[in-house]
């Protein structure tokens, strides 16, 4: 059996990101209450709506941190299971009948998708990834799930995903 784990690259914690956050409100409210004091009220909801776009980026940012996939590729099966904001999402399928396709980006200097496709059924893997470490996992993913013995990534037209969507982790 072989295990991928993969997680985004995000180094910003729920407490770093607060304290940054907490700061920033500080010397802003700071310098718009100056500026208010001065005459200069209209400042203030300017700040305010500056302050909440910063805490909804902040908070969008911590919650795409947190997304996993795990991708086991057994003797039989292929499992795929995805975890974020919408809770734990798997996929299975037939190891001889999945395929590992790469699909081309729609616009130029978008980045690839990696796709696991079978029996009419795909999932994207690996979207937070860089198109360089997509390319690679793909390859590697090839090498374990061959159809044809030293076939390449096929790479195809966009698609969209399907799949079912479970509570708990199929063992």
């Amino acid at each position: 059996m072989h295990r991928f784990e993969l997680a985004p690259n995000c180094s910003l914690t729920t407490r770093s990101a607060l304290v940054f956050y907490l700061g920033i409100v500080g010397v802003s409210l700071s310098v718009a209450v100056v500026f208010a004091i001065a005459g200069y009220w209209p400042i203030l909801p300017f700040a305010g709506l500056e302050l909440l776009a910063l805490g909804v980026a902040l908070r969008w940012s911590l919650v795409q941190g947190q997304r996993r996939e795990l991708i086991r590729v057994e003797d039989s099966r292929v499992l795929v299971r995805k975890t974020g904001r919408q809770g734990p999402c798997e996929f299975e399928f037939v190891r001889p009948w999945t395929r590992v396709e790469l699909v081309e980006a729609r616009a130029a200097n978008w980045p690839r998708r990696l796709l696991l496709r079978s029996k009419g059924r795909a999932v994207e893997v690996g979207g937070f990834l860089t198109d360089s470490e997509r390319t690679s996992l793909g390859k590697r993913l090839a090498e374990l799930i061959p159809g044809i013995p030293g076939r390449e990534i096929p790479v195809s037209g966009d698609t969209t995903s399907v799949g079912t969507n479970n509570s708990e982790w199929k063992a």
